[in-house]
């Protein structure tokens, strides 16, 4: 038995979920699930149906069709035991009814159960109280997972809050020094922000002084007047 893919399909041939166990494309497996929706009768009762290329094995439900496709040569009553199993992991998954908004809601824990009842195209060896013992261990280990990576983010936000606070405290000191340094500055008396500075005097009177002093040094002394009244003398004495 080779199980190719597992699929929820709505009665109005809208494909709610579809899980494969093969190396298949995307777009192969909308293909197949299409031409299942169109082959499907549903006024007819019927538990599989086929095409050239592979087998349907399904179960309808209120308003959709668990779908499994199948190689053509399979056994069909582990298909249809390999069927009934997916359909109680639906059922337990989604236990307030099997609508399209429950399906979605609870898609992630119906692919993972599906994982654990077939694996590379082949059913495990499991049953329903394993599988479910299994998956409440995985939820343990995620629920552990969780805690922890909760704890490492409650305490960044602790980090971050006290950095955060010691900045403001930071930059509180530092306004209200700023703050104090101004208001110093204004109470200052003008003799100690303008301090006097001494006069110094002109080059160019000094230079004037020095000239002057040498000038003086330098000029000869004229003749005195009773010199020149002396020599008169002897002249009109020897015109006498």
């Amino acid at each position: 038995m080779v199980v190719i893919s597992a699929g929820l399909v709505t009665k109005n041939r809208r494909i709610l979920l579809a899980r494969q166990f093969l190396e298949i494309s995307k777009g192969h497996i909308e293909g197949l699930l299409n031409s299942f929706v169109r082959m499907i009768d549903p006024n007819v009762q019927h538990t599989f149906i086929e095409n050239e290329s592979a087998r349907f094995v399904y179960l309808p439900f209120e308003d959709l069709y668990l779908v499994l496709t199948t190689s053509k040569d399979s056994n069909i009553v582990e298909d249809l035991e390999t069927l009934r199993l997916l359909s109680k992991i639906i059922q337990h998954y989604c236990p307030f009814g099997l609508d399209e908004g429950n399906i979605l809601k609870n898609s992630f824990e119906i692919v993972w159960a599906f994982d654990d009842v077939i694996s590379q195209g082949y059913r495990e060896s499991i049953t329903l109280g394993q599988m479910l013992t299994y998956c409440e261990m995985e939820s343990a280990e995620e629920k552990l997972h969780k805690e922890k990576q909760k704890a490492m983010m409650q305490e960044a936000k602790e980090l971050a809050k006290r950095k955060q606070s010691e900045l403001d405290k930071k930059r509180a000191v530092e306004d209200k020094e700023r703050k104090r340094e101004r208001r110093s500055v204004q109470e200052e008396p003008e003799y100690m922000t303008k301090p006097e500075i001494p006069s110094i005097p002109s080059p160019t009177v000094i230079e004037n002084s020095i000239q002057n002093t040498q000038t003086t040094q330098i000029l000869p002394k004229k003749p005195t007047k009773g010199m020149v009244l002396a020599t008169k003398g002897k002249k009109n004495r020897g015109d006498a």
